[in-house]
């Protein structure tokens, strides 16, 4: 390439070293290591020699090496076992950008379900690839961290489970979340509100029904009226559609997370040319945006009067 100056450096070449790029600058192995590194207390001068050095003799520092010395590997690790959903795909977003910043690769681990087997050997895996710590994003009972034969002083931080005193939880209030959304109902004036619960196995979903049932309980509202669904769409369109075929419909739907609430909304949408009256959808906000459900929070359900 035409005014290119390319520098070609032979199969089998000796791999340059700190202390020939310090021969090269004319600077101290001290001086080269600190530039490597990104200090900042550098003088200009001597920053742009060594970058010179470093480029004529093809010198790439030795993270793995440096990582090794220091105990430090500048990497996170991530087990989860359903990256489809909004919220977790959300917080995995917010972990790699957040990591990214600070200088952190991320490894992501998913586990097609979250047995102790299958957790413990995706912990297996992050530790043979050495990281500084694991984040644990599991909705469902995680126990005892003893149970799954993690590396006693690997730093674990469990997020939307359970988990014991000796490490660390990041949840939302899930109660609250619950409550807030029924309470929006009932300010609605609606009294019979159906509930599209998320899966059994799911701490948040267990944490939601029974704020549901507790809100119902104190407003003498019937806690009966729930449907079962997996935080897909496809099974808030199927629980919809169970709601719309019963004889005494429900006016509102508290649904526990935004993608069951979709599928509630396209069957009632679906049901819509059948001459309905509009009832009202409330769902735990999960990440959608606030625009897309507030323009369609009012759903067709009843039947005209």
């Amino acid at each position: 390439m035409q005014g290119a100056n390319v520098q070609r450096i032979k199969e089998g070449t000796p791999r340059a070293s700190i202390k020939d790029v310090a021969q090269r600058a004319g600077v101290s192995p001290q001086t080269v290591s600190r530039v490597a590194n990104g200090y900042v207390h550098v003088r200009p001068e001597m920053r742009e020699k060594v970058l010179a050095a470093m480029k004529e003799l093809g010198y790439r520092p030795n993270s793995a090496a440096r990582n090794l010395k220091s105990g430090r590997f500048r990497s996170l690790g991530v087990v989860t076992f359903n990256i489809t959903t909004l919220g977790n795909e959300r917080t995995l977003e917010a972990v790699a950008e957040a990591g990214a910043a600070a200088g952190y690769t991320t490894t992501l681990i998913p586990v097609a379900d979250p047995t102790r087997i299958s957790v413990a050997g995706a912990f297996g895996r992050l530790e043979e690839q050495a990281v500084d710590g694991i984040i644990l994003i599991m909705s469902a009972e995680f126990g005892s961290p003893d149970d799954y034969a993690l590396t006693a002083g690997l730093p674990l931080v469990i997020v939307d489970s359970t988990a014991t005193a000796d490490h660390t939880l990041v949840d939302t209030d899930q109660e609250q979340g619950a409550r807030t959304a029924m309470q929006h109902l009932l300010d609605l004036g609606h009294r019979r509100i159906a509930h599209v619960a998320g899966p059994l196995k799911s701490f948040s979903a267990r944490r939601r029904e029974d704020a549901y049932a507790r809100v119902c309980q104190e407003h003498a509202l019937d806690p009966t009226e729930r449907h079962r669904g997996d935080w897909t769409a496809a099974s808030g369109y199927a629980a919809g559609r169970e709601i719309l075929a019963e004889r005494t419909r429900p006016t509102a739907v508290f649904a526990a997370n935004d993608q069951m609430a979709l599928g509630v909304m396209r069957a009632a949408h679906e049901a819509w040319r059948s001459s309905l009256q509009h009832a009202t959808l409330g769902g735990i906000v999960a990440g959608l945006p606030s625009a897309v459900l507030e323009k369609n929070r009012r759903l067709l359900l009843e039947p005209r009067a």
